[in-house]
């Protein structure tokens, strides 16, 4: 819907996802969460679903709790700024945000609003939050990440495919989550001699620019968090074509062809985070939910795309396989 002047405000989905407290016969007042965060790709689709499966998890049923959906087009602040008015003029009870960027803008406009977001990076080294055990601000995180994963993805790639030398780095510098991962991925990279080609982008173009860059390395590692998390697919097609491993934090349909990817899942961090937002629901300042980080890590290998590049997996990292994709 069109709204006046310049400002685009992306439709807004309501969705009856959970129901009424556990105990029987006993009704509260519908709740309303809200879930903002980029649109595009098919990431938002699986956090809405893994939050639904984690309420549901927390003995809720379906229909006193709606999620509202506020879908931003990615790096558009002003979009995402209005779409966050969207939300409280909605009167949510939670704001439930992917990533620190857009929790930051959603503290700014609504400072008394509860929010749970997820992030990829550090929240103390981003400024977003106190500490783990007391973030306060009225915000807590559940960190889908961290950042020292990046160097542990390096060393996979050097297991699977042990003659890489140069490997390709795309990421956001305005963005204090990916900033983290490049840090972590360089000091591995020291460590196992191992050069790093970074490139920073910002959009699409720089992205295309960017990957040019596999025209001189050996492999591509993709660093979660910023502008490069609607570009995983493009990423791996063009690194695949040249037959270069790639290794990504967490397999999904858009990094399904990746060779290697190590890290949480997008459903299982939701469903986790959903604790979260249940605290908050039943009366606990957010400020005082303490930050979570992943209880699951699952390594993914895809069999076929080894083929394709002409590796052989090594029976020992199969083993150690929670998923793998023939």
């Amino acid at each position: 819907m069109r709204m006046p002047g310049p400002v685009v405000i992306p439709l807004l989905f309501a969705i009856a996802i959970v129901l009424a407290p556990r105990a029987a016969g006993s009704q509260s007042p519908a709740a309303r969460i809200g879930l903002l965060g980029p649109g595009d790709g098919p990431r938002f689709s699986d956090i809405a679903s893994g939050l639904k499966k984690g309420l549901q998890e927390q003995g809720y049923r379906e229909d006193t709790i709606q999620v509202i959906e506020g879908r931003t087009r990615r790096g558009d602040e002003a979009s995402a700024g209005a779409t966050v008015r969207a939300l409280v003029g909605q009167r949510v009870a939670v704001l439930f945000v992917i990533g620190s960027a857009l929790a930051r803008l959603a503290h700014e406009i609504a400072p008394q609003l509860p929010i749970v977001f997820i992030t990829p990076g550090d929240p103390i080294a981003a400024g977003l939050v106190a500490s783990f055990a007391r973030p306060g601000r009225n915000m807590t995180a559940m960190m889908f990440e961290y950042p020292e994963l990046s160097g542990k993805r390096l060393e996979l790639l050097r297991e699977l495919a042990p003659r890489v030398r140069r490997v390709l780095v795309l990421y956001d510098a305005r963005d204090a989550s990916p900033r983290q991962g490049v840090a972590a991925a360089r000091a591995a990279a020291n460590a196992l001699g191992i050069t790093l080609v970074e490139r920073e982008v910002q959009n699409a173009e720089d992205i295309t620019r960017g990957l040019k860059g596999l025209d001189g390395a050996d492999a591509l590692l993709g660093i979660p968090g910023g502008v490069t998390s609607g570009h995983y697919e493009r990423m791996i097609r063009a690194a695949n074509s040249k037959r270069l491993p790639t290794i990504f934090h967490t397999q999904t349909q858009s990094t399904h062809d990746a060779l290697l990817t190590y890290g949480a899942s997008d459903v299982d961090i939701a469903r986790q985070a959903a604790r979260m937002v249940d605290k908050i629901l039943k009366g606990t300042d957010a400020g005082d939910v303490p930050v979570e980080r992943p209880t699951t890590l699952r390594l993914g290998i895809n069999v076929k795309t080894a083929k394709a590049l002409g590796l052989t997996v090594p029976s020992t990292l199969l083993l150690r396989a929670d998923q793998v994709l023939e």
